[in-house]
């Protein structure tokens, strides 16, 4: 029954979202799920404020207790390569990459997203690449996105997709305009909702990087465009986009093997995968809140392995 109610809220919202306006659905959602999902927020928010030390020094003894990184307008870039379970996920990603990377994914209900975007890891693979969980739970990377939220966040148990290592590459792709997540857009399955994007391999404007515009330089761009208010597109044109804003005021995140963005993609425009000439590849760690801005708990959770000795912190950011 609760799956059927969820697929008719879900069907009703994202029919009528346009009309409705993406901002006022989001409000009503988050005010619904702050309601129903109360004692799972209630849990968060307390280990945060109460439990800290005990959370975060259980899961990690070498933690230094507070996280050297701190997002700024809405982004941190760490390119320091020094983050614990990072060699290891990065070793995952690399089978991933020398297993798949590189063919011709079109069609794979799995592994296509667009054209030019293909996901080289599904998230019910990571009994497979259990390596891939390693970075995402270190508390050096809990710590930070837990400072930003003000509470112990979740990798994403619905869509966004929680963890997934994916390629963006122009060969598959025939000549075409941008289109999709190529364009200026704000995430808003959740608020605050950070992304952990980590370069797989090295990084550069010919691998159609991650480009963001940050927190306060969005916020500006939202009031002149009234974004996500009723009848206005979800994407942005570059046309649209640079009549409020100088192209200047962007940031692309190319950079080394083992870099790492912290992003609020919430509050901050972003597009990614153009042009690019040359593969590009990432892992990416969705975080959000237990109370979302949209209503697809109600049809499912993701369900992350679990291992034995497991620290609560651990089993609290994966939902169990």
């Amino acid at each position: 029954m609760a799956e059927v109610i969820g697929t008719a809220v879900n069907d009703f919202f994202g029919r009528f979202q346009h009309r409705l306006g993406i901002a006022n659905t989001r409000r009503i959602a988050k005010a619904y799920n702050t309601v129903r999902y109360r004692a799972e927020r209630a849990e968060v928010v307390e280990g945060y404020e109460r439990r800290y030390d005990e959370l975060f020094m259980g899961n990690d003894p070498g933690y230094s207790g507070a996280p050297r990184n701190k997002l700024d307008d809405g982004w941190v870039i760490d390119r320091s390569g020094n983050f614990p379970g990072l060699e290891s996920s990065l070793a995952e990603a690399e089978r991933l990459i020398e297993e798949r990377g590189g063919q011709d994914l079109r069609g794979n209900a799995e592994l296509a997203q667009q054209q030019y975007l293909f996901h080289l890891s599904s998230i019910n693979e990571l009994n497979r690449y259990p390596g891939l969980l390693d970075f995402g739970t270190s508390s050096e990377v809990l710590g930070t996105v837990a400072d930003y939220m003000g509470m112990v966040p979740t990798i994403a148990l619905n869509l966004p997709v929680g963890i997934r290592v994916f390629e963006s590459t122009n060969r598959w792709c025939p000549p075409m305009a941008y289109n999709e997540s190529q364009l200026y857009h704000r995430d808003i399955h959740d608020m605050p909702l950070v992304y952990a994007i980590v370069l797989a391999r090295d990084a550069t404007e010919h691998t159609g990087p991650w480009t963001f515009l940050p927190a306060s330089v969005s916020a500006r761009a939202t009031r002149a465009l009234n974004y996500q208010k009723w009848r206005q597109p979800y994407r942005v044109t570059d046309e649209r986009m640079y009549d409020v804003v100088d192209p200047s005021e962007r940031i692309v995140f190319t950079g080394k093997r083992g870099d790492v963005l912290f992003l609020d993609t919430s509050r901050c425009f972003h597009y990614g995968s153009r042009d690019a000439v040359e593969p590009g590849y990432r892992i990416m760690y969705a975080y959000t809140t237990r109370c979302r801005t949209d209503f697809r708990l109600m049809l499912y959770r993701q369900q992350f392995p679990r291992r034995e000795g497991d620290s609560a912190l651990r089993r609290m950011v994966l939902g169990q």
